[in-house]
């Protein structure tokens, strides 16, 4: 709680950056006075870190301009930065260490699994040079270390789970043994030397996988960042709440699984994240473990409980499941963007047959507010939360058809997909028209393949007429 509401203290400073920077610049000209460098080096030290400051900040203006409109994300990489200086310092000023041995590729490692692979090679940049004043501006240092922490971050961008993190270690002990022996080969280095100097290279890169395993759980947690690791982690079926869908509502885990089977081979068609896409719609009906047999694909019976009920009040119990999804989520301790995706799954969708139903039942159709028969929103904000919204909403229906040929499948998911686009449902995800058309076709090829009508053969027809 504690720390929670230091964070929160901080992320609300907007010069945190700056109070960082200058800790950082402080931390480096105090190890050079303490080295006897006069006024002028330092000051010519200050410059050379606001030139690499100033480069550092365009390339990510140009290319990542979000990343400067997040205080969160500044903080994280502030705090990296800081991190590995001190592992730095620490490693440098320690006589027993060989300057081979700074673990830089860390940097590269746990920025490209928090973020993505490209970012990180800016946040390897800065740390690299900073690196390179710490132990007198030496370009083969500067080579090793900078081609260690890209390397580093490519090899982590296919990382899947916290085991994967020793392939990053292999990959970053390959290339500092090729570095090194490149540079002690043209130094005219004796064999002893490099063979002593390449095995430092190698106590880089294991030390190297040590911190970024290390502060990646701190860094996921404290920052409450989802990882693919963590997704990957939240997506076994061994998980709770999976296992209480599983047995308290079999019909809404079925469709789940469907669902995410759908959404996470659109989400790879248009570029967005598949692994999120299927990991959320896991979970996005777990609110409806609170009443599991008002929900159709749960009813076991032929009856259906809200026959019995009034059209409002079944309306109010279908609404309700997304609230209780999202409170089952924040009891059971799930990532931020899971219940986002809890929360948004039916956006402000109108609940077409209860609504009708009244307009029907009632003489005063005035009386009856809209507004009652929507869910609570708010619409998705994400890519992946459009197409779980539209692949929830086609699979239910698809279910409900009681001869699913191709022609009918197709018609049905532009229906549903036109009209959510009609309603607006789609206006805060940044899913575009021609997004809309790969979703419509993968949709209609999946389902077809799983619902069409099956050729009844003569060996069918004869078992018929037996019966």
């Amino acid at each position: 709680m504690f720390l929670k509401k230091i964070k929160e203290i901080i992320l609300k400073i907007r010069t945190a950056k700056i109070l960082f920077a200058v800790i950082i610049f402080a931390a480096i000209i105090a190890t050079e006075i303490n080295m006897g460098i006069k006024l002028p080096a330092v000051t010519g030290i200050l410059f050379f870190l606001a030139l690499i400051t100033i480069a550092a900040y365009i390339l990510i203006k140009i290319y990542f301009p979000d990343f400067l409109h997040s205080p969160k994300d500044i903080l994280l990489v502030e705090t990296l930065v800081v991190i590995m200086l001190f592992f730095m310092l620490l490693a440098h000023f320690n006589d027993a260490l060989s300057v081979y041995f700074l673990p830089t590729a860390a940097a590269g490692i746990l920025m490209s699994i928090l973020f993505n692979p490209a970012l990180s090679v800016v946040g390897v940049f800065l740390i690299t040079m900073f690196t390179v004043i710490i132990t007198g501006f030496s370009f083969e240092l500067f080579v090793i270390y900078f081609v260690g922490g890209i390397v580093g971050a490519y090899a982590a961008k296919s990382v899947r789970n916290r085991k994967d993190l020793n392939s990053c270690g292999l990959y970053v002990l390959g290339i500092n043994t090729l570095s090194i022996s490149a540079f002690s080969l043209i130094g005219g280095a004796s064999l002893l030397n490099t063979g002593i100097n390449i095995a430092w290279g190698a106590g880089n890169a294991f030390i190297s996988i040590i911190i970024a395993a290390g502060l990646l759980p701190f860094y996921e947690n404290i920052f409450k960042i989802t990882t693919d690791i963590k997704l990957l982690e939240l997506g076994d079926f061994n998980h709770p709440l999976l296992k209480r869908l599983m047995l308290e509502a079999p019909g809404t885990y079925h469709h789940s699984l469907m669902v995410g089977n759908l959404a996470e081979h659109t989400c790879e068609m248009i570029g967005a994240n598949p692994l999120l896409a299927r990991v959320s719609a896991y979970y996005h009906d777990i609110g409806k473990l609170k009443n599991p047999h008002y929900f159709i694909e749960n009813q076991i019976e032929s009856s259906n409980r809200h026959d019995n009920l009034k059209s409002n009040i079944s309306a109010l119990i279908l609404k309700r499941h997304v609230k209780d999804g999202v409170n089952l989520a924040g009891e059971y301790n799930l990532d931020r963007i899971l219940i986002d995706a809890i929360q948004q799954h039916h956006g402000t969708t109108l609940m077409g047959y209860f609504y009708n139903k009244v307009l029907k039942e009632t003489n005063d159709k005035d009386s009856v507010d809209k507004n009652d028969f929507r869910y609570s929103g708010p619409c998705p904000g994400t890519k992946e939360g459009g197409v779980l919204m539209l692949a929830d909403s086609v699979e239910a229906a698809c279910r409900s058809l009681e001869e699913p040929s191709f022609s009918r499948i197709s018609a049905l998911v532009t229906k549903i997909i036109n009209n959510k686009f009609i309603d607006n449902q789609l206006n805060r995800c940044e899913i575009t028209l021609s997004n809309l058309k790969q979703i419509q076709k993968s949709f209609i090829n999946t389902l077809s393949g799983i619902y069409h009508s099956r050729i009844e053969y003569p060996e069918d027809k004869e078992e018929k007429a037996v019966e």
